[in-house]
């Protein structure tokens, strides 16, 4: 097996070879020692870029060789998590093939989201006549092996990451669906990610029901979302913000978690919001917008009881422009239902004692967004969340969980509106 693999970015309507990470001495986790470089051809062309042609906001273009001991956190991106990590791994077994990290990176990370992917890991496949909609809900989190054993290519389709059995799948124009990077871009009408309930209970198919409409509660308070998403019989359906069809190619987007953005390689690592503002506000276009955003997002995921606040479920969106925002709101739900209890990793300092002091995330915010835009901006969306049982009652969200949220939901709009100055 390679101790070095290719990293090509998609950016003017084809990959290119731009960079190498190349492993040495024994271990084979995300905590072997690399080396990082850019492709000196690439590099030379492209000096100084960042946004949709370098790999990380982390790491602008340029002629320099990092070495590290661990994988580049960027890497750490790429690898297949959750359900789709465990279909990886199991290939690899049948096959008799190693099963370490670097092997998954390496036979893995052909079809990430975003514009990155390991050019080892690449599969070529056949287009195949693709399915309709009812086949992929009828069948749910089995439809991928039945796909398989009907000799329908699902290479690439799962290589996502989360817990929750996911699909990327590509609709072409006459609505029949594909695994992503098996239909010619030519052909791609429209991009989604296919997500099933993560367990069996009825509460994890609560959970998901509920994310469709929480989304249009989000939407409703302010926040950036993207397009509605679709639940129909335990299967969502998700428009893909990384990709956008123009003109008969498809323009794929950098998405790089806050994991990656801070330079963290843990799974499920905790996180410090005042560290994971600073980082921000140092790499994207509008710092001051944008953390107002990370803010009021955090205060709505408190109210309506999103606990599953980890560094891969915020993204940087990477335009081909090189411009850096956040990525449109996603994985929002009512996670608070979850039988695995999942609670918050991402804290407010002020959390030590139980929920967030909105005065005091204001007050230590303030030396990167004054208190005069930060503070009306929370006021406001207190002022919002006072009629969010309306809001999430008009959006359909289930009455048992409209219930459930009000009392939490009424207590941060009150915090909000104490909020002093501006």
């Amino acid at each position: 097996m390679s101790d070095r693999w290719t990293i090509e970015v998609h950016h003017g309507g084809r990959w290119h070879a731009a960079a190498s990470v190349e492993r040495f001495g024994e271990r084979r986790t995300r905590h072997a020692s690399t080396h990082f470089e850019y492709d000196i051809d690439y590099a030379s062309a492209r000096l100084g870029e960042r946004g949709a042609q370098a790999v990380s906001v982390a790491y602008p273009v340029d002629l320099d060789i990092r070495t590290a001991s661990t994988f580049p956190a960027f890497a750490v991106d790429l690898l297949p998590q959750g359900e789709a990590q465990r279909t990886l791994l199991a290939r690899l077994r049948e096959a008799g093939r190693d099963t370490s990290e670097w092997a998954q990176l390496g036979a893995g990370a052909g079809n990430p989201v975003g514009n990155l992917r390991v050019a080892e890991a690449v599969t070529p496949v056949e287009p195949a006549e693709g399915v309709p909609r009812e086949d992929i809900v009828r069948r749910g989190d089995q439809f991928r092996a039945w796909a398989e054993a009907q000799g329908i290519p699902m290479t690439g389709a799962s290589d996502t990451s989360g817990a929750s059995p996911k699909l990327l799948l590509t609709q072409d124009r006459d609505g029949r669906y594909h695994a992503d990077g098996a239909l010619p871009d030519a052909r791609a009408a429209r991009h989604f990610l296919v997500k099933f309930p993560r367990g069996r209970t009825s509460a994890d198919a609560q959970v998901l029901a509920n994310e469709a409409p929480y989304l249009e509660v989000a939407r409703a308070l302010g926040l950036r979302c993207g397009e509605p998403l679709a639940h129909e019989d335990g299967a969502l359906f998700m428009p893909r913000f990384d990709r956008r069809c123009v003109d008969g190619r498809v323009e794929r987007r950098g998405l790089e978690s806050l994991y990656s953005v801070l330079g963290v390689v843990e799974a499920g690592a905790s996180l410090r919001f005042e560290a994971v503002c600073a980082a921000v506000a140092a790499v994207v276009d509008d710092p001051e917008g944008e953390l107002v955003e990370l803010v009021l997002r955090d205060a709505v995921a408190v109210a309506l009881g999103d606990t599953d606040n980890h560094g891969r479920n915020t993204s940087l969106l990477e335009r081909t422009d090189g411009g850096v925002e956040l990525s449109p709101l996603y994985d929002f739900a009512p996670m608070y239902l979850d039988p695995d209890l999942i609670k918050r990793t991402t804290r407010w300092r002020s959390e030590a004692e139980g929920e967030p002091d909105w005065s005091d995330v204001c007050a230590a915010l303030e030396p990167l967004v004054p208190r005069e835009v930060l503070a009306p901006r929370m006021r406001a969306l207190g002022e919002r969340l006072e009629d969010v049982r309306a809001r999430m009652r008009d959006a359909g969200v289930d009455a048992s969980i409209v219930e459930r949220r009000e009392p939490s939901a009424r207590a941060v709009a009150e915090a909000l509106g104490r909020v002093e100055g501006g």
